[in-house]
Parts: structure tokens; C-alpha cells; sequence
């Protein structure tokens, strides 16, 4: 609390040692205040809270007489915003502002000696979806549809996010996600499905059909409106406080393999050119990517990705500077070659990890591959500026039971293994060269498997895996596992308090942790 009083000082300076103190004080006591009841920091939910205060004052002298007080409360935000928001003693004030910090005042009047006793809080707005997991699958009847587990304080299901959001229904679910950025002009939040995606206001989850990609497009190429549609944005989130691998670069790939790029503070916010997929000796022609884009997760300076016409591995660097992606050269003897039309190879999934063998301190990449003979391969690789390095090439093994019909699978970053699925059935392949093995776990129970993916954004060292289930009884479950560290045996340990019920048909899930 800060105290304003008003005292007269008089000074008198004093020339020569015969001088004599003449002056003659009056002291007068005043009424003085204290309050009390308030804290410091309140933190409140936009459209769901009311904050009440009853501030507690007692004064030295005031008789009980309260008539003599006068009382504001007084809300700030930085320099653009300063309100009155009460006058009376108490404050009941609904919650109904954006999500961003206040400074909130309370001040008392006392009207007879016009001394003015003030108390500061701080008051944080947040929404119900301002931090949680971000859920994106399918209804019962097919449709795609968005949830949240909300985790602000108790964790709290969000339900029908996409269908009450003012866009049309929409199928073949992609993924929900917050880009993060550093200002409003590159924050967006996504939500990516076969049939169309949009951004939604972040405060209310509403939106409109055009506010979709072509809004933030300046290109001269033409393209079909209907291939448009992101299915991956580039760089994730990579901590549990919002951070991404890059503040200002941003890598956007549509349905229709086209990848644009951007470096948001040359283009002055979230805003794309002509697509990269071409290579500088045939700009003309642009080359199908395949539905991955590939990065170091703690840093993305530059973006690997896979042509479907040539079957091979091209590289994009220098955001908002190249309009063309490179051919990436190979090395005699290399673990593998970038261009897998010799090999008779091609791309089956690929994924981005915190993997950092051979030294690659901002996450290893993998990519799964397969030969005419249904071999299957793992390349390991740090998609990493101008020049990435190929680190390791690892052969499936026939131990690895139905590896080439798996519905999904999963890379930990802190082992040699890779997690697959077929149906209900859950396996883990440890690929580590001479010590290959595969284990069959039973945790899941019977039910079909929707997705199963690690952990890279909240708390990657834990080595958790997410994995959704679904039955048409009990709905979709979310379970988070901890994979055992014994290096010679791959085990799921239920992390406490991490199961959830009644959910949609997972299909992604993202982290989300501001505004």
C-alpha cells in the first residue's frame, strides 16, 4: 500500500555559528488509514468469473463515520487503457476483458483532510482455453470436431469447439494447434482438417470461412483454392510456457503439397508469397510434398521436406530471402542418400523429435521408408540450416511383427525406439543396431487405437507418450504413459492423474499455453 500525505517543510539555512533556532511548529495528527483484505495478485477466467474484493479499512480517527470516504477503483492496462470501474466500497465487477496482465488501483478519499490511500493488485485475465491440451478427431457421426483440456487449475473438458464455431461442418480431422508468436500478428490458432481449415478468434473460438489461408496470401502463382488448406504449420510449440523453435520463421503445407514459407518480421506478420516446393532449375513447375515438414523442434532455421514426383529429400533455408528449396548433395559411404529414386525407396511417416545423438542439440528427425519388397527403413537425420547431417540408417527387422500395416507410430527422443499400432494392437521396436528387439504391450486393453504420439512440447525429458483410444460405449480415452528407462526392456508406467474419458475420436493432440 502507498501513502499520500501532504507536509509542510520548512528549512531554514543556517549562516554563522551564533545563529539561533527561532522557529515555532504546530504538529496535527490526521486520520490515518489502513487497508487490508486485498491481495496482491487475483487471477480471473473471462466470462466465467466475477471478482468480489472487500477490502477491510480501519482508521486512526474517523469516528466510524464512513460519509467522510470516497472510493474508486481504477483498472489499468499499460498505456492503452484506463477505466473507472467502481465507486463504491466493495467491488463485484464480471469479468468480461481481453486476456492480457492489469494493474488494478483501489483508492480512498478521506473528503476532510484530503488525503488520498491507495492499494495495488495485480489482476491476470485468462480464458478457458488459454492453456491445456488441444484435442482434435471426430464425432460419432464422422464429423470432424475439436476439444480441450483445459488446464488452467482443474483440468476441464471443453466440449463441441468445432461445431459451435460458426463454420460449416468439416471432415477428415488433421490437428488443432497454437502457432505461438510474439505478438498478435503472428499468433494464430488453427484448426486443420481435409475439408478445409480456419483460424479461430483465440478469446471466444469463434470464426468465419474467410479467415483461412487465402486471406493471408500474396502470390502471383495460381493454385486451387480447394488445395489451400494447411495440414502442417511449422515450428511447434516446444515448452510448456509457449516458446517455439523460431520467433519470426514459419512454415505453412497445404493439402495440395504446396509449402510456403515465411520470415514474419520482413513480411511484417503472419503473410506468404509463392510457394518454395520448386528448385531454382525449374521454377516454373511446383513439386508435391509429401504431409511433413521436417526440423530441428528447439531451432528451426531451415525446412526439410519430401518431393513425391522424384522420391527424394529437398531442403529450404533462408526464410523470407530463397523462393526455391535445394537439392541436397550425396556424400560417398553417407548412411543414406537424399534422393531415393536409386534406392527404389519411398516415404511411409516421418516425425520430429528431441533426439540429440551425434550432437543434435535441437532434435534429430526420422522418417520411415520402404523398398519394392516391403522392407521397411528408419533414417535419422538433424534438419538443420544449409547443410543437414544424415546420422544413422537402421533396418526393420522381421521380429518386427506387422511394422509395414501399422496405423500409426510414435519416435521417443530418449531411446532407440520406435512405438507402432495396428488396430488395437500396441507393439514397441527397439531398433538399436545388434540389440533389436520388439515387445508387445497389453496397457491399452481392447479397444482401437487413434493416435499415439510422444511428448515433445510440455516436458519432453520425460519420455511420455499420449495414447488415444476409442470405443463406441465409453468414447475416446487419452492416456499419458512413461516409458521405463532399463535399457534392455521397454515398459508403460500410467502417469498419475493423466487419463481422460468421454472424448472424441482423437486423432492430435497440442499444447497451448497463452492467449
Amino acid at each position: 500500500m502507498k501513502i499520500y500525505q501532504y507536509t509542510i517543510v520548512f528549512l531554514f539555512v543556517l549562516l554563522g555559528s551564533c545563529s539561533k533556532d527561532l522557529g515555532n511548529y504546530d504538529y496535527t495528527d490526521i486520520n490515518e488509514l489502513a487497508i487490508t483484505g486485498i491481495q496482491s495478485n487475483y487471477t480471473v477466467l473471462r466470462n466465467v468469473d466475477t471478482l468480489r474484493i472487500k477490502p477491510v479499512i480501519s482508521a486512526t480517527m474517523d469516528g466510524g463515520d464512513q460519509s467522510r470516504y470516497e472510493y474508486l477503483w481504477i483498472l489499468t492496462a499499460g498505456k492503452d487503457m484506463t477505466d473507472t470501474i467502481s465507486r463504491e466500497r466493495d467491488l463485484e465487477y464480471p469479468i468480461l476483458l481481453n486476456p492480457v496482465p492489469y494493474s488494478l488501483y483501489y483508492h480512498v478519499l478521506d473528503k476532510q483532510t484530503g488525503v488520498v490511500w491507495r492499494f495495488n493488485s495485480r489482476l491476470t485475465v485468462n480464458t478457458p482455453f488459454s492453456r491445456g491440451l488441444l484435442l482434435m478427431g471426430e464425432d460419432e457421426e464422422g464429423y470432424a470436431e475439436a476439444e480441450m483440456l483445459s488446464m488452467l487449475n482443474d483440468t476441464i473438458q471443453m466440449k463441441h469447439l468445432l461445431s459451435e464455431s460458426g463454420l460449416p461442418r468439416l471432415r477428415e480431422p488433421v490437428s488443432f494447434l497454437h502457432t505461438g508468436g510474439i505478438s498478435d500478428s503472428y499468433n494464430k490458432l488453427w484448426v486443420l482438417t481435409g475439408s478445409g481449415s480456419y483460424y479461430l478468434n483465440r478469446i471466444t473460438m469463434k470464426t468465419k470461412t474467410d479467415s483461412s489461408m487465402k486471406r493471408l496470401l500474396f502470390i502471383s502463382d495460381q493454385i486451387s483454392p480447394e488445395t489451400l488448406h494447411p495440414v502442417v504449420i511449422a515450428p511447434q510449440i516446444r515448452t510448456a510456457a509457449g516458446a517455439t523453435g523460431n520467433s519470426y520463421n514459419r512454415a505453412i503445407l497445404t493439402k495440395g503439397g504446396d509449402i510456403f514459407a515465411s520470415q514474419m518480421l520482413i513480411t511484417g506478420g503472419d503473410y506468404y508469397n509463392n510457394p518454395v516446393n520448386r528448385v531454382a532449375t525449374a521454377q516454373e513447375e511446383r513439386l508435391a510434398a509429401a504431409p511433413y515438414l521436417l526440423y530441428a523442434i528447439g531451432n528451426m532455421t531451415s525446412v526439410i521436406w519430401y518431393d513425391t514426383k522424384n522420391q527424394r529429400f529437398l531442403n529450404y533455408s533462408s526464410f523470407g530471402l530463397a523462393t526455391n528449396s535445394a537439392v541436397l548433395s550425396d556424400a560417398a559411404g553417407s548412411a543414406f542418400p537424399w534422393n531415393q529414386a536409386g534406392t527404389g525407396r519411398t516415404l511411409v511417416y516421418a516425425e520430429n523429435t528431441r533426439n540429440t545423438d551425434g550432437g543434435s542439440t535441437n532434435g534429430n528427425s526420422f522418417a520411415i521408408m520402404k523398398d519394392a519388397a516391403n522392407v521397411h527403413y528408419i533414417y535419422k537425420f538433424y534438419a538443420n540450416g544449409g547443410s543437414p547431417v544424415k546420422r544413422a540408417s537402421y533396418t526393420i527387422k522381421p521380429i518386427a511383427d506387422d511394422f509395414a500395416n501399422a496405423d500409426f507410430y510414435a519416435f521417443s527422443s530418449n531411446r532407440t525406439v520406435v512405438f507402432y499400432s495396428v488396430h488395437n494392437k500396441l507393439y514397441a521396436y527397439d531398433y538399436n543396431p545388434g540389440n533389436e528387439k520388439i515387445y508387445s504391450l497389453a496397457e491399452t486393453g481392447a479397444d482401437e487405437i487413434t493416435m499415439l504420439k510422444f511428448d515433445t512440447q510440455i516436458d519432453y525429458l520425460t519420455n511420455s507418450l499420449y495414447i488415444a483410444t476409442y470405443n463406441p460405449a465409453t468414447k475416446g480415452t487419452l492416456r499419458r504413459f512413461i516409458v521405463g528407462s532399463n535399457p534392455d526392456f521397454v515398459n508403460l508406467l500410467p502417469a498419475e492423474n493423466s487419463t481422460w474419458q468421454g472424448l472424441i475420436k482423437v486423432k492430435d493432440i497440442n499444447w497451448r499455453a497463452v492467449n
